[in-house]
């Protein structure tokens, strides 16, 4: 199991005072690269519902698993699986991803930071520069606008309802 830190203080939830289990959040965007991407990720780490203090902490943070393509036909696809580290809560959010993409016989390597805007964890929208190793496939900008969701219950319920996750 797979379990999160927490600390005891006056007014905290009594989910940040417990050690918490792995939360499984599915997370698709779409964002312009050159062109329109989509892409489909999972993420496997923490749901933070935190609303007290003096700065609330909502949303999720963990490693993400995903692949994004272009969803063209031919030799026009571009597809990439990739991996990386997101923390999205309350009014931010950064990622870093390492991904690959293949174009027929090419292929390039980039790695990915991202950086921008979030409500919650829920919906966030990012601004990202992909550092090319390697090969360069043309059809690929280096910039990148993202918008994307993370889906899951106890994340909805915390921004939304603003429940206690639990």
């Amino acid at each position: 199991m797979i379990s999160g830190f927490g600390y005891s203080q006056s007014g905290e939830t009594a989910y940040l005072k417990e050690p918490r289990s792995l939360d499984v959040v599915f997370s698709p965007g779409i964002f312009i690269q050159k062109e329109i991407f989509t892409e489909a990720n999972i993420l496997l780490g923490t749901v933070y519902n935190n609303q007290s203090g003096y700065i609330p902490m909502v949303g999720a943070t963990g490693f993400r698993v995903g692949i994004e393509t272009n969803l063209k036909s031919n030799e026009n696809f571009i597809i990439a699986p990739k991996l990386g580290y997101e923390i999205s809560v309350t009014y931010f959010s950064i990622r870093l991803s390492a991904l690959n993409y293949f174009q027929n016989k090419q292929s390039e390597f980039r790695l990915l930071p991202e950086a921008g805007i979030s409500i919650g964890g829920l919906i966030n929208l990012t601004y990202g520069y992909g550092i090319g190793f390697g090969q360069t496939i043309h059809g690929i900008s280096n910039h990148r606008l993202s918008l994307s969701f993370n889906l899951n219950k106890r994340l909805w319920n915390a921004v939304i309802k603003g429940l206690d996750p639990d």
